[in-house]
């Protein structure tokens, strides 16, 4: 089972719960260097995400229109307070505390780009008021469970002010956030955007892959080590996007699959009727074991229709990337570079003329921009085909 992705204030104290059964005493100086390490652990999942959503915040509001269902209006920034982190244990409070988290909300992430980060909202900011309401401060430390099993847990201080921000997102108005940064205190207006209904995270993994679990893209450490520029995680973002608006479930019944499903049909009658009828010439029992090949053309992970979908799938994202001003001219290689035998190759099955399909791409988006057309993708074509009108 693929776990849940958590909320980003328990992400980072579970990232930080590295002590061992035995936790030096507070005042020593084993102590003092493992509040400094998960101090500094902290602080680089603080950068990583702000990265993240640097590379994916351009892709996400620029192509909004094309997520249909799947959009929503945030303040794009993450918080946190000193409470969030009571559950893991001292060292990470302490952590924190020496950090900045205090009782109030403490602005640990804000996606670089945004309206709130245009505003002036930055890092290491403590809220204090939205739309004139003061903030209460977060004095629980209780968690209630959340989903059955109650393995997963959040705060009803938290809860809440999710529900809060989420509220003045939505109101179809400026947001009015008050707070504090040292000694001043600020006042900025935010006029939230709506974008697709996407997160991206980024695991430790030796292997090149990407995913995405429920509405969250998750690429490996190694891929993103792998990428030699911004646009190929970018690409791989909108990549992981546009199988999703086009609704690339495995079993979803396309032409191709249809047909594929017809001829497994098909062939295990025939195989089954030979094989009833030999029995019969021959003589042997009605009770023989017959032979039923099952899917062969039409089984889910068959790589001719998954390389179908790969196709449609960079077709919409090199799409997405040209709207949103990134250049596109050198994705293709990427694919070049992919190892046969990575996971992202076994998942993103790639086979021949893949790269000629995204360059025919650039070609068309080429024309485009220098004609000044729309940036559209074709409602009745997913993948470019050779000899196609472009417009």
């Amino acid at each position: 089972m693929i776990p849940r992705i958590l909320p980003l204030a328990v992400c980072f104290a579970l990232l930080a719960s590295c002590a061992s059964l035995n936790t030096p005493q507070p005042g020593t100086p084993l102590y003092e260097q493992a509040v400094k390490e998960t101090q500094q652990q902290i602080l680089e999942t603080i950068d990583r995400q702000k990265l993240l959503r640097a590379l994916a915040y351009p892709i996400l509001t620029a192509n909004s229109d094309l997520c249909r269902g799947d959009r929503i209006t945030k303040l794009e920034f993450e918080w946190i307070t000193l409470n969030d982190l009571g559950i893991v244990g001292r060292i990470q409070r302490d952590a924190g505390e020496a950090i900045g988290f205090g009782t109030y909300p403490y602005v640990t992430v804000i996606t670089p780009g945004s309206p709130a980060h245009q505003a002036g909202l930055r890092t290491g900011d403590t809220l204090l008021s939205i739309n004139n309401n003061t903030i209460a401060e977060d004095k629980e430390r209780k968690f209630i469970p959340w989903l059955e099993g109650g393995k997963d847990f959040i705060r009803v201080y938290r809860q809440n002010f999710d529900a809060t921000l989420t509220r003045a997102a939505q109101r179809d108005k400026p947001v009015s956030i008050e707070f504090q940064r040292g000694e001043d205190t600020n006042w900025i207006e935010v006029e939230p955007l709506s974008r697709c209904d996407f997160k991206i995270a980024l695991v430790d993994h030796e292997e090149l892959s990407s995913r995405k679990v429920e509405n969250t893209i998750i690429l490996s450490s190694a891929l993103f080590d792998f990428a030699e520029t911004d646009a190929e995680i970018q690409f791989i973002i909108a990549h992981e996007i546009a199988h999703e608006i086009y609704n690339h479930s495995p079993g979803k019944l396309t032409p191709l699959r249809l047909l594929a499903l017809g001829v497994d049909a098909l062939l295990n009658t025939s195989l089954v009727a030979t094989q009833l009828v030999g029995a019969i010439v021959a003589g042997e029992d009605a009770d023989a074991d017959i032979w039923v090949p099952g899917a062969v053309f039409s089984r889910q992970n068959n790589p001719p229709y998954r390389h179908v979908l790969e196709l449609e799938a960079d077709y919409l994202a090199m799409y997405m990337l040209a709207r949103a001003n990134i250049e596109i001219d050198d994705v293709d290689i990427f694919w070049e570079r992919i190892p046969s035998d990575s996971l992202l190759s076994e998942i993103h099955v790639t086979e021949e003329g893949r790269i000629d399909n995204m360059m025919a791409i650039q070609e068309e988006l080429r024309q485009k921009i220098e004609s000044g057309s729309n940036l559209n993708p074709s409602k009745d074509r997913k993948v470019q085909s050779d000899g196609a009108d472009t417009h």
